[in-house]
């Protein structure tokens, strides 16, 4: 019978046949559990696929008309053959969905089947569960042959395993026999000659002989009768190093084992290597537990532990972190046969040293390992750094502290100290300064020794640099940063040995002029710089040594105060040098001795010959240019000029009415000062107040010739008297000019402007000269000149009276006449009726210092003025 559908049972008794196979039937068992999970309706997966397929093509009708037609062509046969896989997908889908019943029976009975299979399995391993527990409720096989020992010998022939009380010993009889053992044992070994040398330490006592080996173990051993050809047996043995512990059962019991054996075929000499072999062997075992202990605390990350049982030896790997200062060591047997450490760095020779055999710890050890190694960092680091023919003769610049710590002096006020973490093995350098922070982290970072001894050096250089830069700062300096000087320059006018630059000035210094400091590996100097521009950065034009070579002697307020004041005076002549270059005046400099131990700075002068900027011989020998520096806040600073003039009285009576000029005429000496400008241009002011000292020196020479009362003498202002209650002043300019000075009511004022030409262009001699010829027809005049009357000069030699109302003229002229001045005074109106009448008498006269002429009349100067008198008189009325 054949069943479809299981809506219609088979009725009682019948075969069930499924698909040509007969079966059981099936009645009175549980129905086969339904599957019914994660299955989706087909018409579910119908609409979602016809709703992809629309939203699909939806989507390429409009991406489609903004691609070419190659485009087109590709997206849509590639939506069609996409289409078609999936619609395909559903064909068959559709056609497995007619046997849906079928399939899903086949589902519920694979899932049954895989259920009961889990089942039998589950089964079979209970039952081997159960086997394996049984083994332990199986009972022994009965003891035929010691039942039968019992029934033919009344008693067994082993041991009765202390079922049966042994009869108790005698407190004498446990003495009497351990005292004959230790006598026994004090025979055997007396007569032993191959004793070990480790076990010639050893004790008798209670029976037994305890060879005690220091530091390692010690074992008792004893004999179990009186033959001396008897072996020794081995009855215990311990630990005689700490951290002491406790020789475990199954430990005993392997030594035991072991060592009789030993003891048998090899004897005490045996039994010593055995035990030391196992001694040395439990020593690494402890070390070894203790550097893990360490690796995974307070060493994490810096120490990694590898124990190599087959060669008796721990590899410890310290400072991992630090890849130049990485190090490697053994903790082994060394040849004495006993534990040590070999040291195996990288930049230093292996050593071999033993460590302490009575305690093992291995704190203590790698302490000893790492104190060590910085011993040998810190001493290869003041060795290197020594052996430099720099610092050969500076040997207090490092010493050492103790076998760990360095002193370092990095300058005369500032020390660090370097040391090495014993943890990670960074060097560290103590201080707070960032120069130290940054050193320090170099030191870390670099990979030999030679580098850490060149970073120690740098930061020497950069603290002495700063130190210098703070000090000066503090004292008002300003610290200029230049740093585009071009190499070759720094090279070539300080040295090739320079390691650092510092820029220092004075606010008040022209532009472009510096104190250099450098900084070599064995000195500080200073130079007087001048920097002037070139292609974007500036080019050392001059330079010139200050003398300084320890700052640490210019450190306080007061030296820093000199050190302005050389370098000031530095400054100041090299430009009064340069501009003596350029007027080919010789000079020659004089510079003081360098400041080695920390003397006073002197300051430096200049010297000039007298002849090559003086014309007149006022002056003799050398003058001497010295620089004063200010001593104020304004910082005026002077130069006085210094020499010898010859002695004259008039010199003595000269008033400079300043302390800027000082005329020694009675001694020959004279002092200048001058105040320098900021840019330091001062020859120009020198040479214009010796070429005034020159002229009033001359001017008064020449008023002394003519002797004249001299009333007012400077270098500035000459007041002199040329006749009675007549008086001129001569101002002396430092333009080369000279000012000619007349009181209001002085006759010469009416001349003055002529006599200021006669005085700039023929000189003083000259205006003296006709100051005397003139002074009677001015004097004349002062009197003559009125309303109607014009007295009208031409020049100091000629001259008209005009009388308006007389409609007259007189002329006067100053002639030369056989060496003497004559005075001629002529009538230049001509014939007019009546005056030539009244004139005639006069020009007729033959007084005394006068000749008569046709028209006129000439005399001396003494009579002038008289004469002149007559005839104003005689032309007036």
């Amino acid at each position: 019978m054949s069943v479809d559908d299981h809506d219609h049972p088979p009725p009682p008794g019948a075969q069930v046949v499924v698909k040509g196979q007969l079966n059981v039937a099936d009645e009175g068992f549980p129905p086969v559990p339904h599957i019914s999970e994660n299955f989706i309706p087909l018409s579910v997966v119908v609409s979602r696929l016809v709703e992809n397929t629309y939203s699909e093509l939806v989507n390429i009708l409009e991406t489609l008309p903004a691609a070419n037609d190659t485009t087109k062509k590709r997206k849509f046969l590639n939506f069609l053959v996409h289409t078609r896989q999936q619609y395909i997908k559903l064909l068959v889908l559709t056609q497995w969905s007619r046997n849906a019943k079928d399939i899903s029976k086949v589902i519920d009975v694979v899932s049954w089947l895989s259920g009961q299979k889990n089942c039998f399995s589950n089964v079979v391993w209970a039952l081997q569960a159960v086997k394996q527990d049984l083994g332990s409720a199986r009972l022994r096989n009965p003891d035929i042959a010691t039942a039968l020992e019992v029934f033919v010998l009344g008693k067994p022939r082993l041991s009765s395993f202390n079922y049966i009380p042994p009869k108790p010993l005698s407190p004498q009889t446990i003495l009497d026999t351990l005292h004959d053992l230790n006598v026994l044992l004090s025979l055997r070994l007396a007569l032993t000659d191959d004793i070990p040398v480790p076990f010639r330490n050893y004790k008798i006592a209670n029976g037994r002989v305890t060879f005690c080996v220091e530091g390692e173990f010690e074992v008792d051993l004893g004999i179990a009768d009186d033959d001396p050809n008897s072996r020794f047996f081995l009855i215990d043995f311990r630990y005689s190093f700490k951290p002491t512990s406790t020789v475990t059962p199954a430990i005993r019991a392997t030594v035991e084992r072991i060592g009789n054996e030993v003891l048998t075929t090899k004897g005490l000499d045996g039994l010593y290597d055995c035990l030391h072999n196992f001694t040395l062997s439990y020593k690494l075992l402890i070390l070894q537990q203790q550097l893990v202990r360490l690796a995974n605390g307070i060493w994490t990350g810096t120490l990694n532990i590898s124990y190599f049982a087959e060669r008796q030896a721990i590899a410890i790997q310290y400072w991992s972190e630090q890849p130049g200062r990485k190090a490697m060591a053994e903790i082994g047997v060394l040849q004495s046969k006993v534990l040590g450490v070999r040291w195996i760095p990288r930049d230093f020779p292996p050593e071999t040293f033993a460590i302490d055999q009575d305690e093992m710890s291995a704190q203590t050890v790698l302490s000893q390992i790492i104190v060590y190694h910085i011993q040998q960092l810190l001493a290869a680091v003041q060795t290197v750094f020594l052996s430099s023919h720099i610092y050969k003769s500076l040997p207090h610049l490092i010493t050492p502290m103790s076998d760990t710590k360095l002193k370092i002096e990095l300058t005369p006020s500032l020390t660090t100290y370097l040391t090495v973490e014993h943890l990670t093995g960074r060097m560290v350098l103590e201080g707070t300064t960032d120069l130290i922070a940054s050193a320090e982290n170099a030191l870390n970072a670099q990979t030999d020794i030679q580098s850490s001894t060149q970073i120690l050096t740098n930061l020497r250089h950069l603290c002495i640099q700063r130190e210098v830069e703070e000090r000066v700062n503090g004292a008002g300096w300003d610290v200029i940063k230049v740093t585009n000087i071009r190499p070759d320059d720094i090279r070539q006018k300080y040295g090739v040995g320079v390691r650092q630059t510092t820029t220092i000035r004075q606010r008040h210094w022209m532009r472009g002029w510096f104190i250099v400091v450098t900084i070599t590996d064995n000195a500080i100097n200073l130079w007087v710089s001048e920097f002037k521009p070139a292609d974007g950065g500036w080019s050392i034009a001059w330079n010139e040594p200050l003398g300084v070579e320890a700052l640490d002697t210019v450190y306080s307020p007061e030296k820093l105060s000199q050190l302005a004041a050389v370098t000031s005076a530095r400054i100041t002549f090299h430009i009064i040098a340069n501009c003596l270059q350029e007027r080919n005046i010789p000079y020659e400099f004089i510079l003081p001795p360098p400041d080695v131990h920390g003397s006073a700075l002197e300051l430096p002068s200049l010297q000039l010959d007298s002849s090559a900027v003086t014309k007149s011989s006022w002056a003799k020998s050398a003058f001497k240019l010295e620089f004063i520096p200010s001593d104020t806040e304004e910082n005026r600073n002077a130069v006085i000029v210094t020499g010898s003039m010859e002695k004259s009285s008039a010199l003595s009576s000269v008033s400079t009415n300043s302390s800027d000029v000082i005329l020694d005429g009675q001694n020959g000496r004279f002092c200048l000062k001058f105040y320098v400008p900021p840019n330091h241009l001062i020859l120009q002011q020198m040479l214009d107040r010796l070429s005034q000292i020159e002229r009033a020196v001359s001017f008064i020479a020449t008023l002394q010739s003519f002797n004249l009362k001299l009333e007012e003498v400077s270098l500035s202002r000459i007041v002199f008297e040329y006749a009675p209650d007549l008086r001129m002043t001569l101002t002396i300019s430092g333009e080369q000019k000279m000012m000619l000075g007349l009181s209001g009511s002085n006759p010469h004022r009416r001349i003055q402007f002529f006599l200021q030409d006669i005085l700039d262009n023929e000189g003083l001699r000259s205006l003296l000269a006709v100051l005397p010829a003139t002074l009677p027809l001015l004097r004349a005049a002062s009197y003559i000149d009125s309303s109607d009357v014009y007295f009208i000069t031409h020049n100091p030699k000629s001259y008209r009276i005009i009388y308006y109302t007389q409609k007259h003229a007189i002329d006067i002229e100053l002639r030369d006449k056989d060496g003497h001045k004559m005075v001629y005074i002529t009538d230049s109106s001509g014939d007019i009726p009546g005056f030539k009448h009244v004139l005639s008498s006069i020009w007729n006269s033959n007084s005394p210092g006068m000749v008569g002429l046709e028209t006129g009349i000439a005399c001396e100067i003494d009579v002038a003025e008289d004469l002149l008198s007559r005839v104003h008189s005689a032309i007036s009325s």
